[in-house]
């Protein structure tokens, strides 16, 4: 009866969390649909409202004697910021078929907007910059963190927390690299931080975070080091610097950190999905054999490794499709493509698919070990 009782009441305050989270998480989506739908004044660039659209095809041809579609449009919007706050105003906008780099517009989209004045300080002219896109940025925020706080509940909270923090170190080591600090010292500074924040953060201090830590290091920076002397060892023929060139930084740099961030979070996501199974797996028996949790450990890794190397190579891969495109549509041969335009793409997804296979097996002796280790387990709950 008095368990029953215990049951009752813990039930009844899980139902009170839960219905004092949905009015915070319905609160807090009212708040952004308001703010992003009125936040105009918050910007310095002028801001209008398109209120109605025009739209006219024509064909034009191109460098390569082929015709490819567009579309004029002819529009009618609003400012909502700024000295011409009420303006009607009329814009023009061209968008090509293939809509590399133009924007297919429609009403009440809101755009940025650029102005010319005469000596009498009236506008002459408006100008479209770029599509104000916080309000679609915005939504896909919310439907994620609410799904992942459905899904996961805490551990989905601490893996926001552990996004946010990540993003905060992501701008120091950004802001560390631009002040010329050792790509050493950057190295083990983003190893060490990002590996112990977004580990602890998610699955807290126990045995299977620390068998996660050791071997995100060590996967990681063996990985790195694999790369590293592989460039070297052919004098950087094949990796295509140049394509970096905007930068005002030696481009070779700021390509090692993207490596090592790339490769950290591929080989972060295989550590603590073993970690987690072998912890699983010895949890539930712990007089199970090393052999059993080797082989079940590999089996589970040969899983993950096929799927994981794949995601890293459309990862890379899909940010440059519209390029890809562009140059197939100019009859630019596939060959020289992948081996000009997609060089640093293919590099990152290889040497992350390298520390993807290499944390396999170091994750499971890394699990193995700490799991036997009675010293540990003395002080740290598993």
């Amino acid at each position: 009866m008095l368990f029953q009782k215990k049951l009752f009441f813990s039930n009844s305050n899980n139902h009170k969390k839960n219905i004092i989270m949905f009015i915070i998480l319905l609160l807090l989506l009212i708040i952004g649909i308001y703010f992003v739908n009125s936040n105009e004044n918050t910007y310095k660039k002028s801001i209008a409202k398109i209120i109605y659209v025009t739209n006219k095809n024509s064909k034009t041809e191109t460098s390569t004697g082929k015709y490819e579609a567009i579309k004029n449009q002819y529009i009618t919007a609003i400012i909502l910021n700024g000295k011409y706050s009420g303006k009607k105003i009329n814009l023009q906008n061209i968008v090509s078929y293939s809509e590399v780099n133009d924007i297919n517009l429609r009403v009440n989209d809101e755009v940025f907007i650029s102005y010319s004045e005469n000596t009498q300080n009236k506008p002459t002219s408006f100008k479209i910059l770029e599509l104000k896109r916080d309000k679609y940025i915005f939504y896909i925020a919310f439907i994620f963190i609410l799904l992942m706080i459905i899904i996961s509940g805490k551990i989905g909270i601490r893996s926001l927390g552990s996004v946010l923090i990540n993003i905060v170190i992501f701008y120091a080591i950004i802001e560390l690299f631009l002040h010329n600090f050792s790509l050493v010292f950057i190295f083990l500074f983003s190893l060490l931080i990002f590996t112990f924040s977004s580990l602890f953060m998610v699955s807290g201090i126990n045995k299977k975070a620390i068998s996660a830590i050791v071997s995100t290091i060590i996967g990681t920076t063996i990985t790195i080091l694999i790369a590293l002397i592989a460039i070297k060892l052919n004098n950087s023929n094949g990796v295509r610097f140049e394509e970096m060139e905007f930068l005002t930084h030696p481009p070779e740099k700021m390509f090692y950190i993207e490596l090592l961030i790339g490769t950290l979070g591929a080989v972060m996501d295989i550590a603590i999905s073993i970690s987690s199974s072998i912890n699983e797996l010895y949890t539930k028996n712990p007089n199970i054999e090393k052999k059993s949790l080797i082989k079940s450990g590999l089996e589970i890794g040969k899983d993950i490794m096929g799927t994981m190397s794949n995601t890293m190579l459309f990862a890379y891969i899909s940010g440059s499709i519209p390029f890809i495109i562009l140059l197939l549509r100019n009859q630019t041969p596939l060959y020289n493509i992948i081996n000009e335009n997609l060089s640093l793409e293919i590099i990152r997804a290889l040497t992350g698919s390298i520390g993807i296979v290499l944390s396999i097996p170091i994750s499971i002796f890394i699990s193995i070990v700490l799991l036997n280790n009675k010293k540990i387990g003395e002080f740290i709950k598993s």
